[in-house]
C-alpha cells in the first residue's frame, strides 16, 4: 500500500526532492571540482561524490598527521577539520584513491563541510 501511494499520489513530493538533490549535486560538484589536485566526476544519480584525493598521499596534515591513504586522510580530516568522509577502499576499483562524500544534507551543511575540507587541503604539506 505505501509503495502504491508513493507512486500514485506523491509525484509532487518526489519531484521536489529530485530537484533538491539535483541542486545539491551541482553545489557539491562545483565546490569539489575546484579543489586543488582533486579529481571528481559529476554525480549523475546518487547522493554522493567520489573524488580522487590520492595527490595528498605522502603528505602531512596541518596537525602533523601522515596521510598515506584514503583511510588516514579521513581520520585526519575528522580529527582536525571535524568533517566525516568515508574512505573508498571498500568500493573496489579506483576506491583506494578516493573518498565518499554524501550530499544528503542541507546546502548550508554542504558549504560548511566543503569549506572545512578546503581548509584541510590547504594545510597539507
Amino acid at each position: 500500500p505505501a509503495i502504491r501511494t508513493a507512486l500514485t499520489e506523491c509525484a509532487d513530493d518526489v519531484e521536489r526532492m529530485r530537484k533538491a538533490f539535483a541542486k545539491r549535486a551541482e553545489l557539491i560538484y562545483g565546490i569539489v571540482s575546484k579543489m586543488p589536485s582533486v579529481k571528481v566526476a559529476k554525480p549523475t544519480g546518487a547522493f554522493y561524490v567520489f573524488p580522487d584525493i590520492s595527490a595528498y598521499f605522502g603528505k602531512k596534515s596541518a596537525g602533523g598527521r601522515d596521510v598515506t591513504d584514503a583511510k588516514s586522510f579521513c581520520e585526519a580530516l575528522l580529527d582536525e577539520g571535524k568533517v566525516a568522509l568515508v574512505a573508498g577502499d571498500e568500493f573496489g576499483g579506483c576506491g583506494p584513491r578516493c573518498v565518499r562524500i554524501s550530499f544528503a544534507c542541507s546546502e548550508e551543511q554542504i558549504e560548511k563541510g566543503m569549506g572545512r575540507l578546503g581548509e584541510f587541503l590547504a594545510g597539507m604539506r
